[in-house]
């Protein structure tokens, strides 16, 4: 769970160990313990100090018996929702200081119209979706930006022979200003659709560094994305303001 959703379910399960069915016990009062604890171990682990906190504190008397007076009890039951809201407090303010480092990337090290698709993903860690969305725009991106490059056939060009076509030599989307740099530029986009589109839309991946390769694909098809920013600013604007939203 992520720490702003974390503080926001905790700061609801506060107020509502104000209502008089939290304070009055019974089964609302476990459904509440059940929530908090819930909210706990999703946000801060099962292991966290605060949850074993939690799990100790004490909403009766250590002993009852028939002719215990009911006012003993409910001061013991309402304060020990005190003492459970004193660690969703100290909870909140444990994942206020996360905030700064839930986020995994910075935005600004990518293409905008790129993060914007794939953001949500991110912040989810939808790790396998960030790869695959992002070899889908990059090459929905580049195919609408060529003006939708066709086979023979009519049909429209995919991976490798859309990157291809693209970054020719002879091509107005060509990247680099000598033949050397053009045929790494090619190269680059070449590989990006074989190596990592081709796997990425065709399959979820399982790895245990899924972060780390999903940051990387988003890294690389940013690059490719910046670059044809950078060289053809004109004809990108130009292709965006023409088509009238359709490119979004």
């Amino acid at each position: 769970m992520r720490a702003e959703k974390g503080i926001e379910a905790l700061e609801a399960l506060k107020e509502e160990a104000r209502t008089p069915a939290v304070m009055n016990g019974g089964e609302h009062l476990t459904a509440w313990k059940g929530k908090v604890r819930g909210v706990l171990v999703a946000a801060l682990g099962s292991d966290d100090h605060l949850v074993q906190r939690f799990d100790k504190v004490r909403y009766s008397l250590r002993v009852v018996t028939s002719g215990t007076p009911d006012l003993p009890v409910d001061r013991a039951r309402r304060g020990g929702i005190r003492n459970a809201c004193g660690v969703i407090d100290a909870a909140v303010y444990q994942l206020r200081l996360r905030i700064d480092d839930d986020e995994p990337v910075d935005l600004r090290s990518f293409d905008p119209e790129l993060w914007e698709h794939v953001k949500r993903l991110v912040e989810d860690q939808d790790w396998g979706k960030v790869a695959s969305q992002t070899a889908i725009f990059v090459e929905d991106r580049v195919r609408t930006w060529a003006g939708d490059p066709k086979t023979g056939k009519g049909d429209s060009l995919v991976g490798k022979d859309l990157m291809g076509r693209v970054f020719a030599d002879d091509s107005d989307w060509r990247l680099g200003a000598r033949a050397a740099e053009r045929e790494g530029w090619r190269a680059l986009a070449t590989g990006f659709a074989q190596a990592l589109s081709n796997v990425d839309r065709h399959k979820i991946q399982r790895r245990e560094d899924a972060q780390r390769y999903a940051i990387g694909v988003l890294g690389l098809g940013s690059l490719l994305l910046t670059q044809l920013r950078h060289e053809h600013g004109e004809l990108v604007e130009d292709i965006q303001t023409g088509a009238d939203g359709e490119v979004s």
